[in-house]
């Protein structure tokens, strides 16, 4: 099993929020196919770049994430 960049998982991470819905950890963790703490992880380096933005514990991409999503993929 080969390991996955950092750039897939996030890249696989926003192809999950693109849709603008509000996701838990749990349901990411089995969108992308990781565990929690790798999304948890991403989903903190996400939020200080406000890609995303947490309600009520759930996962949520921005307008801006949305734009990002665009560039990287």
């Amino acid at each position: 099993m080969v390991k996955r960049t950092n750039k897939e998982v996030r890249s696989a991470i926003f192809e999950a929020l693109k849709d603008n819905k509000k996701y838990s950890y749990g349901e990411l963790e089995r969108k992308v196919n990781t565990n929690w703490k790798t999304i948890r992880d991403h989903v903190d380096n996400m939020k200080l770049f406000d890609a995303v933005e947490i309600i009520d514990n759930k996962v949520k991409i921005t307008p801006f994430g949305l734009k990002v999503m665009k560039k990287i993929n």
